[in-house]
């Protein structure tokens, strides 16, 4: 079964939402920091994941657009 990780992008911290194939939340969103905690904590989030699903792929999307001002995109 295929899963479905997404991940907005922020500076210093993320949202992530883990969706199944009919988009249906299969774990709550939750926010981590971009620090050491944070980054073992999705691991262990993942990681429990995978336990309860051993034969499911995650696929894994992330969007960090950002400002416009900070992208050298100019209008």
């Amino acid at each position: 079964m295929a899963f479905f990780l997404g991940c907005d992008v922020s500076k210093g911290y993320a949202d992530f939402v883990i969706l199944n194939g009919r988009k249906e939340v299969m774990e709550n969103d939750f926010q981590l920091d971009d620090n050491f905690e944070g980054h073992e904590k999705l691991y262990e989030v993942l990681n429990a994941f995978r336990k309860k699903h051993p034969f499911g792929v995650i696929y894994v999307g992330l969007e960090s657009t950002g400002d416009m001002r900070t992208t050298g995109f100019t209008s």
